[in-house]
Formats: C-alpha cells, structure tokens, sequence
C-alpha cells in the first residue's frame, strides 16, 4: 500500500522560509533543538509495510517529554513534519515530503543521516502504533560481508546493543511477554547466543527473530538450547524460526545446519528458509535450492532481489513468478514450468470476451 501525500499533509513551512536551528540535510539534533514547545509534529512511516518504524518510535518518545502532540501518517495541517523510509525504493516520497519542509531520514534516504543520540537512547513510544509487544535489537552490525545487503555498510561490525530486558515492552501487560529482534545477526558468537537463548526461557519470554538467522553458525549446542526456547513468528500465532538460504554455494553448510536442527527436535514445520532470487543465481540455480528447502519438509520464502542503493527492482518477470508460485505455496498444486500467470490471464481476458462476461480479476 502506497502512502498518499497530498501537499496539505506535508506543507509545514512557507516558501523560502527556514525555522530558527534547521540546516540542510535530514534530521538532526539542531534541527530537533529548534522545534519550538507545544506544537503538532506529523510523524509519517513511508513504507506502510505494516511493520512497525523503530526510529519514528523513539522519535514520539522524544517529542512527547518535549511536550509536542505526535500524530502517525496524519492529514491537515501541522507545525512540523519528519519522515522515515527504511526502503530505497521509497526515496521520492521521502524527496516529496522534504521539498515541502519536512526533515526525511531512513536507510531508504541517507546511511549519513542518522537519529541525534539523545533520541537513540529513548524508549520507544510502543502507543504510536498501538503494540503490545516489545521491538528492537539485541545486537547490530554483522560478521559478514554479503554484497546484496546494506548492513555492513550502514553499521559494521557485530556489536551487542542491548539486553533483554531493555527490549521489554513496559506499556504492555501481555502474558507471557513477547520480543520481536530486528537482529541480523543473532549468532554473531556462539557463547552470547546461548545465554540470550536461555533467558529467554528462564524468564518466560516469547520471542521472534523476524531478520531469520545464520544456518552456518548452527551448534549442536545452540541447535538445542533453540529447540527449547519459546521461538515464534512475528505475529505471534504460531511457532517458527527462519533461517536463510541465500546462495547455492553454502548448501553442504545449509544441509549441515537443517539437520542439527532436526536432531535436536525442531520439528520442520516450525521452520522456515528465505530464498534470495535475482541477485546472482539463475533460475534453475534457485529451483534447486526452494527443491533441497522442501526436501526437508520445510516452507521456503522467496525475497526477490533489490537493489538497496537505487531501489531498482529485478526486472525479469520470471522472478516475480517464482516469487509468487512459492510464497502463495502454489508449488504444492503444479510445477513451475506449468506455472504461467501472464498466459493465464491472457488465456482469461479471451474467454471473458467470448462470452461478454466482464474481466475476471488475476488471483
């Protein structure tokens, strides 16, 4: 779902005009130092994923200590404007809401323009919107080096950045609580992994790695301690853990993995495998993983490949064909070869027009 901007939800400041402590760029601490008390500031997630935006978060933390009202992706007029894209692809809204006096930030925008540290350290404001459960990270950065991803770049090196129980939604009386970790890399070292894993079952705590986590750094330890933990899916309805599958070379570490996985007792119903397409497999190479993904009896999830920089899309339609033969779970009624939507609907808008029936919408 797109969000719409009409000129009237981002209008903030006159032409030519500049509030006292605003500079050129994105958001930052002068410019949030100069937003005069008791105003009305419009926070808006320009994804619109339906995940919540952890830096708008604690950006209405900040602003309501400070007295201001925050509204989230609101209309009508308001005293200022910030707007996140974690997305590339997301950039001209974020340029569309700049132009008209808004401060824009998010991986999406700038990997320069980042949260004033005052604002980093705040709680975030679970009530924008309206969670329960409590959000964030464990730890940041990475111990690889993938050229598709933009997280060596954006925050280097694995680091721990917090702990479980700074995780913790206060606001929520859930029972037992739930973490969603927007980690990427979980099990950056073996020692610190297993510990988390096993507060979180000492505590009682529901938690989902919603990013998926390294087949290749699986122990027959945390293999165990992960098959007693109270994993879960990021909704929260059903017990999963993922685990990524990116690239055909890593398949004996994959197989390695899956099955310390099973021996320790994680059913492979509980488990998930992200498929990266478009980047630099064909094809047939991607067939072969989504078919060693089922062998094991567990759900494959394709993720086609975007450039993170450009936000440019893969352009070859087959891609997206396979992404949705597999996340639809189509493979469990034809091969893919027999799987041919532009065909279909072709094939469709011929028989609508021969019996003067109107279009029947493509599923």
């Amino acid at each position: 779902m797109r969000l719409v901007l009409p000129d009237a939800v981002v209008h903030v400041v006159a032409e030519g005009e500049k509030r006292e402590g605003e500079a050129e760029g994105g958001l930052h601490g002068a410019a949030l130092r100069g937003v005069r008390d008791d105003v009305k500031v419009n926070l808006l997630d320009l994804d619109q994923t339906g995940f919540p935006n952890l830096a708008l978060m604690r950006l209405s933390t900040w602003l309501k200590s400070h007295g201001h009202d925050v509204i989230l992706n609101g209309a009508g007029k308001v005293d200022q404007v910030y707007a996140s894209a974690v997305f590339s692809w997301n950039r001209a809204s974020a340029e569309f809401v700049e132009a008209r006096g808004g401060q824009i930030g998010g991986t999406g925008v700038s990997l320069q323009r980042k949260l004033p540290a005052e604002v980093e350290s705040c709680n975030p404001d679970y009530s924008l919107y309206g969670i329960d459960y409590g959000l964030g990270f464990l730890q940041r950065g990475c111990i690889r080096r993938c050229e598709f991803c933009v997280v060596p770049e954006k925050e280097g090196n694995a680091y721990e950045a917090s702990s479980i129980t700074g995780l913790m939604n206060r606001e929520s009386d859930r029972d037992p609580p739930f973490i969603v970790l927007l980690d990427n890399e979980f099990f950056w070292k073996v020692k610190w992994a297993l510990s988390k894993l096993e507060e979180f079952i000492k505590r009682g705590i529901d938690f989902c790695p919603s990013q998926g986590l390294d087949i290749r750094c699986v122990t027959p330890a945390l293999a165990e301690t992960l098959a007693a933990s109270p994993y879960w899916n990021v909704h929260h309805t059903s017990r999963q853990i993922t685990f990524a599958f990116d690239d055909s070379s890593i398949e004996k570490r994959y197989r390695k993995g899956v099955e310390e996985l099973l021996r320790a007792g994680i059913p492979p119903r509980h488990l998930q495998s992200f498929v990266l397409v478009g980047f630099n497999s064909t094809i047939e190479q991607d067939l072969k993983r989504i078919e060693i993904i089922r062998e094991y009896g567990i759900d494959p999830f394709v993720m086609v490949y975007r450039d993170w920089r450009t936000g440019q899309p893969v352009r070859g339609q087959q891609h997206r064909n396979l992404a949705r033969w597999v996340n639809r779970r189509l493979y469990k009624v034809c091969a893919f070869e027999d799987y041919w939507p532009e065909q279909r609907r072709g094939l469709q808008g011929v028989m609508d027009l021969a019996t003067n029936t109107p279009p029947t919408p493509a599923s």
